[in-house]
């Protein structure tokens, strides 16, 4: 399915560090700005965030597999 170097670099990378958190300082940027009335920026911002977070997650999910022992 997925080969194994590629697997243990995204384990690695992305699900063993913080990148969740990181990512969450663009919703609060979008919420920021959608406070301040430029709403276009605000929601453009937050549907940023809801993708990648989505995608993330189907990654880790579905297509690797990361065993954290």
């Amino acid at each position: 399915m997925v080969s194994e170097k590629l697997n243990l670099w995204y384990c690695d990378t992305f699900v063993t560090q913080p990148w969740q958190f990181f990512f969450l300082v663009v919703a609060l940027a979008g919420a920021f700005f959608y406070g301040r009335g430029k709403h276009k920026l605000g929601w453009t911002l937050i549907g940023i965030w809801v993708t990648v977070t989505i995608t993330f997650s189907a990654l880790t999910n579905f297509v690797f597999s990361c065993n954290l022992d």
